[in-house]
Formats: C-alpha cells, sequence, structure tokens
C-alpha cells in the first residue's frame, strides 16, 4: 500500500459519523501542542534569565540601560521574520492570525509559522516587549494542528475543527486553565456566535496538553495566593457591575490604539524588517517610567495582592497610568510586528483597573467591601470578556487562573455589563458577528442548508390571526397573545406583521398612548415568504428585515404558517451533525 493510499485511508477514518476517531485525533495535538508549550515555557525562562542577568548582582548595569533592550529585541524579529524565513503572518499578535485562517484560509498554515512564531514570540517577550503568551502558544497550537491534518491529507471541513483544538491545547497549557482554553478558542471566532461543532474536540485537546504541562511546570494555579472571595453582598455585586461599565472606556481605548498603531506602522514607509524594532524602542522608553509594563507575565498584578491597595487618589492615578502606559506599550510592541498577544496585556489591564476602582472604592466607601483585592480579579475577568467579546471564556479563564470559582457571580456581573456598553469594538480584528457572515461556514450553508432544504420543510404549519391596519390597537389588544405572530392587512393589501416590542415599549414608557395608536403604527414591514424557497433566500430576508419571524404562504397566495430565524440555524447543526 503507497503512503497517499494510507494517507486517504487515515483521513476518510477521521470523517465517519461519531467522536471517537476525533477524540483520538484532538488527543494526539493535545499531546504534541503540550510539549511544544513546556518547550516555550522553558525556552522563554532561560532566555529572560539571560537577558535580565546583565542587570542583576554587584556588577549590575543601571537600570536605564535597558530602555535599548526591547529594540534591539524588535531588530531580531523584524530580520527573522521578513528576510531570513519571510514569514510576515507570524507578526503581531497570534489569536488574530489564527481566527483569519479560521474564516479564510480553512483552517490552513503554513508549515514554518509554529517554529518561527515560537522563536520570534520568545525573543519579544524576553527582551522586555509588551504582548502576551496566549497569542504565540494559540498559533504555534494551531500551527501544530494545521500541520498534522495536512500530513495526513485531511478534508478542509476538519482542518479547523483541529486548528480550534490545536490553540485550545496551547491556551489550556500556557495558562493551566483547560476549560478556559477549549471555551476560548471556540468563543473568539464570533461576536454573537460560538464554534459548538469544536468544542468536543478542543475539550479533549485541551485536557490533554494541560496534563502534560503540569507534569512538568506544575499544577499551581497562576494566583495560588489569592484567598476565596465568595459575592454573597448586594453592594459587592453592584460594585462588580460598576466596575464593568467603568471597563468600556478604557477597552474602547484599548481597542482603537492598537488599530491605529498597527496601521500607522504598516503606512510607515521603511523596510517592514526595521518597524519592529522601532516599536520596541518605544515601549523601551516607557519602560523607564513604568517598569511594570514590561515582558508578558502577571508578576506585577500578584504583587498588588501582596501590597496595600491605593489609599489616596495620587496612589490611584498611578495606578491608571501604569494601565495607559500598558496600553501604549502594547500598540507600540503588537501593532509594529512585534511577536505577541494581545489577550495577556488585556488581563494585566483589567487587573490594575480593578485595583484602582478598590482603591477609590474603599477612599469613598470604607469598609463596605469586605475583601476589596477581590476586584483585581473582577477587573481582568471583566476587561478581557468586554474587549474579546468572549464573556464565558473571560470569566471561566479567570476562575482557574485563581483555582476557585467563588469569583463566579462577580466575574459574571462585570463582565454582561462591560459587554453591554461595548459591543461595537473588539481586539480581534477578524471577529464575525455569527456563523451565518463566516467565509469558512458559507460554502456549507449555500451548498447544504441555503440551498438544499426548502422552507415548507422547515416552517410550522398554523393557522394565523389577520389583523386590520385601520383598526385601533385598543379594540384587539385584549385579545393578543405577544407570543403569537399576526400579519397586518388593510384592504387585501399585506403591510407587515404586528411589532409586538413596539407594544412593549408604548406600554412600559406611556401606556396612556396605546388608546391614539392604530394596528398599522405598530406594524413591521416584514415580506412573505413561498413555501418553496430556499433557506438561503430566506435567511436573507431576516438578515436585511431583523425580524424573528416571518409568515408563509403558499403558491395561492394564502398564509399556511411560520419560519422563525432560529430554525434555520437549528437545521444546519442538524446538517454538519450528521443527523439530516
Amino acid at each position: 500500500m503507497t503512503s497517499v493510499n494510507l494517507q486517504r485511508r487515515f483521513a476518510r477514518f477521521f470523517i465517519i459519523n461519531g467522536y471517537l476517531p476525533k477524540i483520538l485525533l484532538a488527543a494526539i495535538i493535545g499531546c504534541v501542542t503540550g510539549v511544544v508549550a513546556i518547550a516555550f515555557h522553558k525556552s522563554l525562562e532561560w532566555a529572560s534569565a539571560f537577558v535580565l542577568s546583565p542587570f542583576q548582582g554587584e556588577n549590575a548595569l543601571p537600570w536605564w540601560c535597558f530602555a535599548p533592550v526591547p529594540a534591539i529585541g524588535g531588530l531580531l524579529v523584524g530580520f527573522i521574520l521578513f528576510k531570513v524565513t519571510k514569514t510576515p503572518e507570524a507578526a503581531g499578535q497570534g489569536t488574530d492570525n489564527m481566527i483569519h485562517s479560521f474564516h479564510h484560509k480553512g483552517g490552513k498554515i503554513r508549515r514554518r509559522v509554529a517554529p518561527v512564531k515560537f522563536l520570534t514570540s520568545v525573543i519579544t517577550l524576553s527582551t522586555g516587549g509588551s504582548a502576551g503568551y496566549e497569542g504565540p502558544v494559540s498559533q504555534i497550537g494551531s500551527g501544530v494542528a494545521s500541520g498534522i491534518c495536512r500530513l495526513f491529507r485531511m478534508p478542509r471541513s476538519l482542518h479547523g475543527i483541529f486548528m480550534l483544538a490545536g490553540t485550545a491545547a496551547g491556551l489550556g497549557a500556557i495558562f493551566k486553565a483547560p476549560l478556559a482554553g477549549a471555551l476560548t478558542s471556540v468563543e473568539v471566532l464570533y461576536r454573537e456566535d460560538f464554534e459548538s461543532n469544536a468544542f468536543v474536540t478542543s475539550i479533549v485537546a485541551s485536557v490533554t496538553s494541560f496534563t502534560i504541562y503540569i507534569a512538568f511546570v506544575g499544577a499551581t494555579p497562576v494566583f495560588a495566593v489569592t484567598p476565596l472571595f465568595p459575592f454573597t453582598n448586594f453592594y459587592e455585586l453592584l460594585a462588580c457591575a460598576l466596575l464593568g461599565v467603568l471597563c468600556a472606556p478604557f477597552s474602547y481605548f484599548y481597542v482603537k490604539f492598537y488599530e491605529k498603531t498597527e496601521k500607522s506602522f504598516a503606512h510607515f514607509k521603511i523596510n517592514n524588517a526595521f518597524k519592529p524594532a522601532i516599536g520596541g524602542l518605544l515601549t523601551g522608553l516607557l519602560i523607564l517610567a513604568y517598569p511594570e509594563v514590561a515582558g508578558g507575565d502577571f508578576t506585577a498584578v500578584g504583587n498588588l495582592f501582596t501590597n496595600l491597595l491605593p489609599t489616596t487618589f495620587l496612589g490611584v492615578m498611578m495606578l491608571l497610568g501604569i494601565v495607559l502606559a500598558k496600553i501604549i506599550a502594547t500598540g507600540f510592541t503588537v501593532g509594529s510586528g512585534g511577536s505577541g498577544g494581545v489577550f495577556g496585556p488585556s488581563l494585566f489591564i483589567g487587573g490594575f483597573l480593578g485595583a484602582a476602582f478598590a482603591g477609590v472604592f474603599e477612599i469613598i466607601f470604607p469598609g463596605l467591601l469586605r475583601v476589596p483585592e477581590a476586584m483585581i480579579l473582577v477587573g481582568m475577568g471583566a476587561f478581557f470578556a468586554g474587549a474579546a467579546k468572549a464573556p464565558i471564556a473571560g470569566v471561566v479563564m479567570v476562575c482557574e487562573m485563581t483555582g476557585s470559582y467563588s469569583l463566579l457571580p462577580g466575574l459574571l456581573m462585570s463582565s454582561v455589563m462591560h459587554i453591554a456598553f461595548s459591543r461595537s469594538w473588539s481586539i480581534y480584528k477578524s471577529q464575525v458577528k455569527n456563523k451565518f457572515s463566516s467565509p469558512a461556514h458559507r460554502g456549507e450553508m449555500d451548498q447544504d442548508v441555503l440551498r438544499v432544504v426548502q422552507v415548507k420543510e422547515v416552517m410550522t404549519l398554523q393557522e394565523l390571526c389577520p389583523l386590520r391596519g385601520s383598526d385601533s390597537l385598543m379594540g384587539v389588544l385584549p385579545y393578543i397573545d405577544s407570543s403569537s405572530v399576526y400579519p397586518v392587512y388593510e384592504e387585501n393589501e399585506y403591510l407587515g406583521l404586528l411589532d409586538m416590542s413596539v407594544l412593549r415599549n408604548t406600554y412600559m414608557a406611556a401606556p396612556g398612548m396605546l388608546r391614539h395608536l392604530l394596528i398599522s403604527d405598530c406594524t413591521v414591514k416584514a415580506p412573505l415568504l413561498l413555501a418553496s424557497q430556499d433557506l438561503h433566500a430566506a435567511s436573507r430576508i431576516f438578515v436585511r428585515t431583523g425580524v424573528s419571524e416571518l409568515c408563509v404562504k403558499n403558491a395561492k397566495g394564502e398564509i399556511i404558517g411560520i419560519l422563525t430565524h432560529s430554525s434555520i440555524f437549528k437545521v444546519y447543526d442538524k446538517i454538519v451533525s450528521g443527523k439530516l
């Protein structure tokens, strides 16, 4: 049997319905990624010690001599990326590159990306660049998975799933958070959705990688010194909600400054190889004033638990200064082409914001918070959840990094509030709204759901009660069921659907106005669907109108039932899972 035939047989083995073959490959990916994560951890540890050695001991260099070190690291990174290996996709933040690869490249990553990302990230972080570990490790993990899929000639449909498994494996290991790693990999792809098809394989890969990683590095959580922080007090939960709201302007500045910096460096008319050095030089100058922003670890955040929180507004302003410096330093480091992530810095920023908030709260309301230090961790989870549009992943990540779920109520409250005020921006520019917006699923949906399935196969048959647009709303209001759909006509002309949201809003804001409204005043334009239409046409109408339900008519023009937007998602999930 030839090697090509063997590869094809192996690929077919993993396409069969059932989780067992996919779980096996996910475990293999987790094993390889776990070993790579250990190598990354040890390499970064050794490189950092080497870089810092001249600044330690009796004959140590003055602290200000460290300023050019990030520039030297940036020069090495730029030379490796753009001159030696010619791998520009390994520059910048790794997680966003992974997301872009999933949506636009079928989950395929060039073989050289993983080793190049490994080397350049170690250099960037060890020389003081302000970036996160997660970006490099997630891209390395996804690169490992992509290489394995390519080796065995896996079909395009499985490349993306296993690439996410590799990402989850990297994150689960490096943060010692297996569940959060899996959740992050499937959640960061979309702003309002998640990749459910990849969750099982991501869990297996993440747990496997985590198990291998802690066997060599240790199982101690990242923030092992933190006490339990139970939230049972109404005022504490209110404080968490307020902290989530206050995170919004800082996350906006974080995202916009990074985007602006990245665009500025992209248009900067010098050789790309020198751009990370310029970003490193600017970062080095910031480190002179704020040494806490150097690197990608959480030592500075951990120190907040051992030192007293600020008791004066001057102390609070110093913490906010570190927050702004970290935002700017990360923009300079990663936006210029340095190799790293923006996830880790977002946790750092959130932690210092939480500390500043706790300080202000203690000054104004002393003793109201039983454990003010808890706000440090709440800020970490809330900031990342809102900035990355990954509420579940952000909450679980902080819980696993502390080894405790006692923070869960406060984290959930703050994360939801941050997202509520930050829906229009994200640190990952390659995110799309949902599966319908993803090019990765467009082909699947066009071929399976949108073209093959007709509306009549999915719709709900039912008799609907038509309303006349010229009638008074108060006359029919007692007979209206808020869970039903009501088509509106005027002299046999179809106008649309009765908009229940208008009724609810009017009732809440000014109940007396209802007696002055006609049914046509509360009607939303929504075209009728043909029962013979396919779901492609139906989905486009749903997106254009923004409604969640549409009436369906037969060939005679008679309304025979309704189609919901959610039913299209359900059919799609059944098809891709082989149940339909």
